[in-house]
């Protein structure tokens, strides 16, 4: 039989506060997604507007990148 009685149930969460830089960048990732896709719909639709969906799609790939690139500096960071 365990002894559970001096163990936490769970292991205790410490939460990593992001940087308003950080969350200015995650929200451009979502947004830049979003008009990618609106305007990226509209385009096929119409024919029209395919300028603005080349430059969201650009904006939304530099900033996916940007966010992988962070993560896995963070992940392996946090392995050493």
């Amino acid at each position: 039989m365990t002894d559970t009685s001096t163990r936490p149930m769970t292991a205790p969460t410490t939460w990593h506060h992001a940087s308003a830089m950080w969350s200015v960048v995650e929200l451009l990732l979502g947004l830049s997604f979003c008009a990618t896709v609106a305007f990226g719909g509209y385009a096929a639709a119409t024919g029209h507007m395919q300028v603005l969906s080349q430059g969201a799609a650009i904006v939304f790939i530099t900033t996916l990148v940007v966010v992988l690139v962070h993560w896995f500096r963070a992940v392996e960071a946090s392995e050493h």
